[in-house]
Parts: C-alpha cells; sequence; structure tokens
C-alpha cells in the first residue's frame, strides 16, 4: 500500500478512495519524494512580558535585512534577525493587537480600527500624518501603483493617497472612493489589495476590494480618482470571508479563505466561482467550514506563503488563544493538519528568515522547522507526535472475507523507534492499535570513535509486525511520537489470508 502522498481527502466516498490519499493525517507533510513527519521548533525570543502576541509579520528593508514585527495588544516590538527585541511603540498607545499591515517604501504600514494608523520605518513607529479621515477608523491598508489604500472600518469607504506619498510628514490629504454605489449585496469592506491577471493575453493588474457577505469587484485604472481608466472589469460573489487577513498572497496570486474553503482569485478568471472554490481546498474544505461554524470571522483566520519548504500554511483558530496549521504542499497539491505541541504556541505566524515563524499567547517567539523536537528551550524539548490513517482498501476484491495476518511499514528513521500500528476493518474505527518497536541499530555516527561500522543513523526500517483484524477492507493507522530523529514513510505491506465470497 502506498503512503499517503497525497494527502487528507475529506470528501471522496470512503469504500472508493484513491489509496494515495489520508482520512486522518496530522504532524506529517505530504511533500515531495515521500511523507515525512515535520520537523521541531525552537524558541527564538521573548518580548519581556507575557501578553498574547496578536500578530507577527516582516518588515525588509532597504539594506537588505528583515525585521520581525511582534504586536501585543499595548505594543509594538521590533525583533532582530538575531532575536534582539526592541520596543518600537510610537506616542500612540494600542489597545489592540488584531493590526492589518502592508510593506510601502520600506515602512510598514498598520491598521487596526480602533487605534491611530501607524507607519514602522524600521526603527520607531509613529502615526500617519494623512488628514481627510480619522486615522483610528482605518482597518485594512494595501498598496496599488504605487499609492497606499485604507479601509475605512464598518464602511463600504475605500480612501487613497497621492502618488509616492507615504503620510511621513505633512499633512496629505487622503480621498475616498465609495463602494456603496457599486457593492449589491449591503455589508462592509474586509479587504482590498493587488491582483496581477495572467490568464488573458496581455497581463493586466487590478485593484480588487471584497466585503464581508463575499462580493468582489476588480477594477481596472491608474488609480479610483482617474475616471479615463478607473472601471470595473469584473464582479463575482463567493462564500464570506473569515477575517481581515484571510486574504494570503501565494505568489501572484491571493487566496481568499471563506466559510465555504478556500477560493483563489486567478480562478475566479478561469472557470465559476463554484469551480474556483475547489482548485485548491476541495478535498479539504469540509474541515474548514466545520471550523467556520464555531470561529466565524476572527483576525486568527490567515496564512502564509513559505517558499523554501515549498508549502503554504493557514491558520485555523482553535480557542481564543491558539491555533492549529493546514497546511499546503506545492509540489503534491496535498494538505495536511500541523498541531504544534500547544495550540497556544501558533497564536500567529509568519514566514521570518526563510523559516516558518509562530508567537505565543504569553509573550514567546519559536523558529520553526528548526530541530527534531517541539518547544525547545535551552536543550529541553518535547516529542512530536504524529498520526494518520490511509484511504480504505479491498486489496483488489470487495466480495472476498480477509483474515489479516501482519503489516510491515516501510520507513527510514532511527532505528529503535516506538509506533501505534494497526488496522481499521470495514470502516470502523478500532478502539486500540498496538505499541510496537523496530529492531535497534548497529551503527557509528559519522565522525565519531569507531566502535562498528560507519553509517548514518537514519535507515530504511522495514520490520515485520503481526496485527488482528478480519473483514472485507481494511485502513492502517500508524502514530506515534519521535524526538531528535527524522521519519519518512515510504509505504505498508500488509498480507492477509483471503477467504470466500461473503
Amino acid at each position: 500500500m502506498p503512503p499517503p502522498y497525497a494527502g487528507l481527502d475529506l470528501v471522496s466516498p470512503i469504500d472508493n478512495m484513491e489509496p494515495q490519499y489520508a482520512l486522518e493525517l496530522t504532524n506529517v507533510f505530504p511533500g515531495a519524494g515521500a511523507p515525512t513527519i515535520r520537523n521541531g521548533y525552537t524558541r527564538f525570543a521573548t518580548i519581556g512580558t507575557t501578553n498574547a502576541i496578536k500578530l507577527i509579520t516582516t518588515l525588509h528593508l532597504a539594506n537588505g535585512t528583515s525585521q520581525l514585527v511582534a504586536c501585543t495588544n499595548n505594543k509594538i516590538y521590533s525583533v532582530s534577525e538575531s532575536g534582539t527585541v526592541t520596543d518600537v511603540t510610537g506616542t500612540t498607545l494600542p489597545t489592540s493587537g488584531d493590526w492589518q499591515t502592508v510593506t510601502y517604501a520600506n515602512r510598514l504600514y498598520l491598521c487596526n480600527g480602533v487605534n491611530n494608523a501607524q507607519v514602522f520605518n524600521g526603527t520607531t513607529c509613529s502615526d500617519v500624518t494623512f488628514t481627510g479621515v480619522a486615522k483610528s477608523s482605518l482597518i485594512n491598508v494595501t498598496a496599488h501603483k504605487e499609492r497606499l489604500y485604507f479601509i475605512e472600518a464598518n464602511t463600504l469607504k475605500v480612501w487613497y493617497g497621492g502618488l509616492q506619498v507615504t503620510g511621513t510628514g505633512g499633512t496629505p490629504a487622503l480621498t475616498s472612493f465609495d463602494l456603496q454605489y457599486v457593492c449589491t449585496r449591503g455589508g462592509y469592506l474586509v479587504g482590498i489589495g493587488s491582483f496581477t491577471n495572467s490568464a488573458n493575453l496581455a497581463t493586466q493588474e487590478y485593484f480588487w476590494a471584497c466585503t464581508s457577505e463575499g462580493e468582489i469587484v476588480f477594477y481596472t485604472g491608474t488609480y479610483a480618482g482617474d475616471p479615463g481608466t478607473w472601471g470595473i472589469v469584473a464582479r463575482y460573489y463567493i462564500g464570506r470571508p473569515l477575517g481581515y487577513r484571510a486574504f494570503v498572497r501565494v505568489n501572484n496570486d491571493i487566496w481568499v479563505i471563506t466559510e465555504q474553503g478556500i477560493v483563489p482569485l486567478s480562478g475566479l478568471f478561469q472557470s465559476d466561482p463554484e469551480a474556483a472554490l475547489n482548485i485548491v481546498s476541495q478535498r479539504v474544505n469540509p474541515l474548514i467550514s466545520q471550523y467556520a461554524l464555531s470561529t466565524p470571522f476572527d483576525h486568527q483566520w490567515t496564512g502564509f506563503f513559505w517558499p523554501q519548504g515549498r508549502r503554504v500554511y493557514l491558520s485555523i483558530p482553535t480557542t481564543g488563544s491558539g491555533c492549529k496549521f493546514l497546511v499546503y504542499s506545492i509540489d503534491t497539491k496535498g494538505w495536511t493538519v500541523f498541531e504544534l505541541y500547544s495550540d497556544t504556541h501558533a497564536l500567529a505566524a509568519t514566514a521570518f528568515k526563510n523559516l516558518p515563524f509562530y508567537a505565543s499567547s504569553i509573550g514567546e517567539i519559536w523558529q520553526g522547522e528548526t530541530g527534531q523536537a517541539d518547544a525547545v528551550i535551552a536543550s529541553a524539548g518535547q516529542s512530536i507526535l504524529f498520526n494518520g490513517r490511509t484511504a480504505f482498501s479491498f486489496y483488489g476484491s470487495r466480495s472476498n472475507y480477509k483474515a489479516f495476518k501482519d503489516i510491515r511499514p516501510i520507513m527510514r528513521v532511527r532505528r529503535g523507534v516506538t509506533l501505534n500500528l494497526g488496522l481499521d476493518t470495514d470502516f470502523r474505527r478500532q478502539p486500540t492499535v498496538s505499541s510496537v518497536t523496530t529492531l535497534p541499530g548497529n551503527f557509528t555516527p559519522w565522525g565519531s570513535p569507531w566502535g562498528s561500522p560507519w553509517s548514518s543513523d537514519i535507515e530504511y526500517v522495514f520490520d515485520r509486525f503481526a496485527v488482528k483484524g478480519q473483514g472485507h477492507c481494511a485502513a492502517v493507522r500508524f502514530g506515534g511520537s519521535i524526538k531528535n530523529t527524522s521519519m519518512q514513510i515510504l509505504g505498508f505491506e500488509i498480507r492477509y489470508d483471503i477467504g470466500g465470497q461473503v
């Protein structure tokens, strides 16, 4: 049986799934080559307080360096690439850490609809100097064709600045553009941004605006105040977006996290909205909808693209102080679930220093995909838990009864690892699975004094274990915990006696 290299499948009939999919998959990444247990994470910095970090984001500076910006409900901090934390809060003390951000002219702009909009220049934060609207009413921000655009909270109004105007000096005025005369379903604006449509013969850059009711309008033209070029080119209706940050940039596309699933904007121009909903997230849309019922609109519905890891992370709120991740493989198009040692360790997340970074509900910042243990502080750490449940297979015959005898998991791992292993038969989840331990290895790690044949401690393991179960079909259940080792799952060999037709 193949490993679940294609990821989760929550929509196919349980008796007719392709064998490369999984009914359950946690902390197993279905990337290129073979499914692999995710790496661990280690503490990178603490901000000096136990307050919840509601946002972390990255500011790329003109000198080629980057800073991590971390926001609590009353402070804004910058964290250097070496982990040095600096309080950069300006004269306006925040009362909410639920900021929305954009980088423009090597500055980070922050809006939350409660406090005055801020701009961080790499050294300190200050209020933007724009006029024309209350700065505390600006709740989202983007940059389009060298201008800043802001959303006024609880309205359908967009406010835009002048060409290459930064709002860091003087009193430049913002100009309003009201979409209440355009949007037909009411509600208020949630997201705005730029989208490059490459589906046409000539690539075009559009300005888009999405309402709380899932209505998206696309504009072409130079800017909103230019009647000679500015005009609507498309309008679509999708599911309601799940938050102000539920717009995830993946390369040149935008993925909108909605109550129905993920809608890539590129898919809207290639097909109808219902078909677009199934382009990237078809097999996990039920999971998104399930969590959307309990948390229908939240700032923690967000995500980021990690290009070096060939994956996209989507944050799924699980409590008021934590999240888990729904992770997508760029290579296999498969989905899995990542759960950290504690959901509270992932209240916010972003990509920084070419790695995922997580922020906790008690002021900690973690560097992800680092090492082979979770929540590493100094030299200590927790084991990485994982589990999976493959598709059910009839092993070539739907009508014949089988008596299953043993199973051989084929893995690349350090010998001596302990697994939970078993079979579910005839679509029933068995109450227990067996705990098994692979045979110990006999090796001397490279660079160690000679004592046995030099080799890597990671090797191919294919020990065979007895299992019990009878039925027409079976699914492999596997799980366990690992620490200080990696693991690839390459497949399963299952032996059984075949009986008569029943």
